[in-house]
């Protein structure tokens, strides 16, 4: 692996990343080298509104995700954000907060994600709850000066180009959805099969050349 790079690209706010967090948890604890990538995957035009439909399709899901990663979404978000009638799931907090703390590495950016995810996905946060967002930041050891960037055109921008990179990774390799790792040697980007691993991450942990790529 050490002529490798492992790149992890994903939103906070999606349920199936967070139904992989183990497994990017175990990445990012091994000696392997690895980029985290928060990819802002809902913004509109695709940032949808819960009783438009989006709830429903979480409800139908979320049992999958608890069967195959053993993550679970507790009633709190089932009930204050999937089956709101006026939640929009808006994932440009997150992304300005993973790119305000991004430059302090995977492990950071990490743990802010699980902050983040605990909050929404165990407590029903809202993902538009700036406040929310500025606290966990501050919890993370950030400035309140520099937490209180949150929404500004200036951090709108750093994370816009983070997300523009994600994006033009998974591009490279016919990727249009989060979650996605990849494996970068050199020029070559490939795709890799970490859904493998849903359920048992100390196998990567253990051991991250196991991982396959597509």
């Amino acid at each position: 692996m050490s002529n490798e790079k492992l790149v992890v690209i994903y939103d906070t706010f999606c349920g199936w990343c967070y139904g992989a967090a183990p497994v990017f948890d175990a990445l990012v604890d091994t000696a392997a080298e690895v980029e985290v990538l928060h990819r802002h995957l809902f913004q509109a035009p695709y940032a949808p509104k819960m009783s438009g439909g989006k709830g429903a399709q979480i409800l139908q899901t979320t049992p999958h995700v608890e069967a195959l990663t053993g993550q679970v979404f507790s009633d709190a978000f089932k009930d204050n954000i999937a089956r709101s009638e006026t939640e929009i799931l808006e994932s440009g907090l997150s992304a300005q907060a993973a790119a305000l703390i991004h430059d302090q590495g995977p492990e950071k950016e990490f743990a802010l994600r699980h902050r983040l995810e605990t909050l929404h996905f165990g407590e029903g946060m809202s993902s538009a709850d700036r406040q929310a967002i500025v606290d966990a930041l501050i919890a993370e050891g950030v400035s309140p000066e520099q937490a209180e960037r949150l929404g500004t055109p200036e951090l709108e921008a750093e994370a816009a180009a983070l997300s523009e990179r994600a994006q033009s990774l998974m591009a490279a390799v016919g990727s249009r959805g989060v979650p996605t790792v990849l494996k970068i040697s050199g020029d070559h980007v490939t795709k890799v099969d970490h859904q493998a691993f849903y359920g048992r991450p100390e196998a990567v942990r253990a051991d991250p050349s196991e991982l396959s790529t597509l």
